[in-house]
């Protein structure tokens, strides 16, 4: 009876031992296809690090050509400016001489006011287009300021005094309408048409009415002058 019971305690052992053995394999099994599972996921993603490094190449790489592309666009541009403004230069130089001639030929052929300022002024632009210290702007603001001054005689009165055949007279001009001179006794009186014409008695009362304006001492009023043609710009 005992031997049988140990019999028994014996196959019962051998079968716990065949249990726990297939337990340990199964475990030992399960930890490779885990270990084999880790080691297929780590490659998978050191494949798609790569796929999204490259990727960001190929972006950078897609920005550096358009920045080249704009670049060479841009020095293109340059080449282009740096090419119009030689050629402008060039032109720039026989034009202000041009201007310059012709404002000299409107000058003499105008109403002989104010004739030495004005003639000093275009003596100055000659010399400064030859001026090799002046840059092209500040010779064509020079150009441009003699001609701005031109065109504002047009609309403005003067009057100052100076001398007429040796004999002092006053002077006056309003705008570019008429040039005319007094004498200070009101004794004589001319107007400017391509030469000083005489002008009878009855016009020096307006005339000096007209330089009075000019110069402040009466309020601008419609002024009855005698109308002669002079040079516009």
């Amino acid at each position: 009876m005992a031997a049988s019971g140990n019999a028994v305690a014996e196959k019962i052992d051998k079968i716990l031992q065949q249990d726990s053995e297939g337990l340990i394999a199964s475990q030992q099994a399960q930890i490779k296809v885990e270990g084999l599972d880790d080691k297929h996921l780590e490659v998978i993603e050191q494949y798609r690090q790569v796929i999204r490094a490259q990727q960001l190449a190929d972006k950078y790489h897609q920005l550096l050509v358009k920045q080249v592309a704009q670049l060479e666009n841009a020095l293109v541009a340059m080449d282009e400016s740096q090419a119009q403004l030689r050629l402008t230069r060039m032109m720039l130089g026989p034009l202000l001489e041009d201007m310059v001639v012709s404002l000299a030929q409107f000058v003499a052929a105008d109403a002989p006011f104010l004739l030495a300022e004005r003639q000093a002024r275009i003596e100055n632009l000659r010399r400064q287009l030859f001026d090799a210290s002046l840059s092209e702007g500040e010779k064509t603001l020079s150009v441009l300021d003699a001609y701005q001054v031109e065109l504002s005689y047009g609309y403005t009165t003067e009057s100052w005094q100076g001398k007429l055949d040796g004999n002092l007279v006053n002077f006056v001009r309003v705008g570019r309408l008429g040039f005319y001179y007094f004498t200070p006794d009101e004794a004589k009186a001319g107007v400017w048409d391509q030469g000083w014409q005489p002008l009878s008695a009855e016009w020096i009362r307006s005339i000096k009415h007209a330089a009075q304006v000019a110069q402040g001492q009466q309020l601008p009023t419609l002024l009855t002058l005698p109308a002669v043609k002079i040079e516009t710009m």
